[in-house]
């Protein structure tokens, strides 16, 4: 095999490469709607949070623990999968922070693909790409 390998000219060595590569497909841009947010008293409540995450395929709690963290403020999930934050929060800065978790943990840095999943190696977070299988070291950030 390496003497064939040898005997092999440039265009014979790369068409045999692109034949064992992968097919790469045309992803699907996702759409990810903005936080639909109402406020009511001292609470703010995203209504489609369970949606959203289902759509970056994250976890509620996981999502929600990084907004809480990040605002410094207390909250829970409520039985209809919404967010409610004891603390009064502008649309605008509840989405700033969304896009933040977005960027950090789900895009893969590398193609820029929304297909991934965070993968807990111990104490370290992983973020696997599904498009081109790139990993990342990520920080946690709950």
């Amino acid at each position: 095999m390496p003497g064939e390998v040898l005997s092999l000219g440039y265009d014979e060595l790369l068409d045999r490469l692109y034949s064992r590569m992968p097919t790469k497909g045309v992803e699907a841009r996702i759409e990810i709607p903005p936080l639909e947010v109402e406020t009511a008293g001292n609470h703010t409540k995203i209504k489609n949070f369970k949606l959203v995450c289902e759509i970056i395929g994250r976890d509620p709690r996981l999502v929600l623990r990084y907004l809480l963290k990040s605002m410094g403020a207390k909250g829970s999930l409520d039985s209809d999968g919404n967010a409610v934050i004891h603390q009064n929060v502008s649309r605008a800065s509840l989405n700033k922070l969304f896009e933040k978790f977005v960027e950090m943990y789900v895009r893969c840095p590398t193609c820029h693909s929304y297909q991934s999943e965070l993968i807990r190696r111990g104490r370290i977070w992983v973020l696997k790409c599904l498009g081109c299988g790139a990993e990342t070291t990520v920080r946690p950030a709950w």
